[in-house]
């Protein structure tokens, strides 16, 4: 009787955690959804930070917006898709916690759904930073830095 009643809170535990984790991460993502379409700001912001940071030319601005609308048209895919596997993982850890090949699977999905938000995000850097002087490069380069190891701030 020992065993099972340990297993029993082995298990519980492992379901209120797993459902906190999953919660967690759906709440952390539409907040950020709401708040930004890049990392750490709107896209208002992100504009006026560069050129505010950058004092992007005219010519650079024009440049600059068609892979701006393209990186927020893949953005807007890839949040949606974080979201959904948040979720789908949340529904498969509250219903079929026992189940540890679905948990695994839609866990896995959720990450390759936030990694490929990281993937096209730095791809979007480098490709602004291909229209810049190397001053302005280097500071991008140096915010980006910054975002990534103080969390996303400007």
């Amino acid at each position: 009787m020992k065993l099972n009643l340990y297993s029993l809170l082995w298990s519980l535990g492992t379901v209120v955690i797993s459902g906190l984790v999953a919660y967690l991460v759906v709440n952390h993502h539409s907040a950020k959804d709401e708040a930004a379409s890049n990392p750490g700001v709107g896209d208002a912001s992100f504009h006026e930070w560069l050129h505010q940071n950058l004092k992007i030319t005219s010519e650079q601005d024009r440049l600059l917006h068609s892979i701006e609308h393209d990186f927020e048209n893949e953005e807007v895919i890839c949040r949606k898709a974080i979201k959904e596997a948040g979720l789908e993982l949340a529904r498969i850890i509250r219903n079929e916690p026992e189940n540890r090949d679905k948990v695994a699977a839609a866990r896995k999905r959720l990450h390759e759904a936030q990694g490929k938000l990281q993937e096209i995000t730095l791809e979007h850097f480098f490709a602004m930073k291909q229209h810049l002087s190397p001053e302005q490069g280097e500071k991008l380069l140096e915010w980006t830095y910054d975002s990534l190891t103080h969390g996303n701030q400007r």
